[in-house]
């Protein structure tokens, strides 16, 4: 980034941002995220941000929105991007799921569950046990193919006290403000991790049901369950009923597993250490 310029790539959307106020500037660290994505760029994304309290959100050459803090201008601008973005792949027939995606001993492993299930905190203690991550919050796939949705890593409050790695580290990073309340963008970049994403085969499906501070355990599902837990964690879709269901039973054909998770660290030595 240069000063007043923001450029960064989301799949195939090159976003970029200009801006008056060094302050709008620097909020903006909080959407870029520095994966290496082998995949062309097809489609601009400009944003220009005006003024200095209020702003005025320019997309294309019309004024989208005229708010009064930085922080509205990054909710405003980082909403508007992942739906364009969004809109672009599944109008491609792609189906965007809530789930994370990582590399455990080979296997490619589509991580899915309810909001506020342990994704993202699972996904982070096996980046720091050395198995690739490509991403924590949202993936898109056809057919048995899945590809992550490129952005940081989102910290809720706490985080650390499952990876204690990240001791002293949280409060430094990026954050968006809802409420009080502020999540934490992590660029694994930033933390010497090779972060690379790309399109490829799913090897197995996990559902992940959250049981804190009980018992972890893996257990192996019937193909008809893993397909109903895709259609649950399918957040965007604007393909027929029939490709849907398509993509989902080929994800979910095999069958798949339901990770309870009570603890972090046992439940990546499951992942580890079991082979359906």
């Amino acid at each position: 980034m240069t000063s007043g310029l923001i450029t960064f790539q989301i799949l195939s959307c090159e976003v970029i941002i200009r801006c008056q106020d060094p302050a709008v500037e620097q909020t903006f660290e909080y959407m870029v995220g520095r994966a290496r994505q082998p995949i062309d760029v097809r489609q601009r994304l400009n944003y220009q941000v005006l003024g200095n309290t209020p702003y005025d959100i320019i997309e294309e050459g019309d004024r989208l929105s005229r708010v009064g803090e930085t922080a509205d201008v990054l909710h405003v601008v980082y909403n508007r991007v992942y739906r364009r973005v969004l809109e672009r792949f599944t109008l491609s027939g792609w189906l965007a799921l809530h789930a994370a995606l990582a590399t455990i001993n080979g296997c490619r492993t589509l991580i899915l569950g309810d909001k506020g299930a342990g994704k993202t905190t699972l996904a982070t203690r096996l980046l720091y046990q050395g198995h690739p991550v490509e991403g924590d919050e949202m993936v898109l796939v056809r057919g048995s193919q899945a590809l992550p949705l490129i952005r940081p890593f989102h910290f809720k409050p706490g985080i650390e006290q499952h990876i204690p790695q990240l001791a002293g580290a949280v409060e430094d990073l990026p954050k968006m403000f809802a409420g009080p309340v502020g999540i934490s963008a992590f660029d694994p970049t930033r933390f010497g991790f090779d972060w690379t994403i790309g399109t490829g085969p799913v090897d197995r499906v996990v559902w992940i049901r959250v049981n804190h501070g009980g018992e972890t355990r893996l257990e192996r599902h019937p193909s008809f369950v893993t397909i109903q837990q895709i259609f649950t964690a399918s957040l965007v879709w604007s393909g027929s009923r029939t490709a849907m269901v398509a993509t989902a039973s080929k994800l979910g054909g095999d069958g798949g597993c339901e990770l309870i998770l009570g603890d972090a660290a046992q439940a990546v030595h499951l992942l580890e250490s079991t082979s359906f």
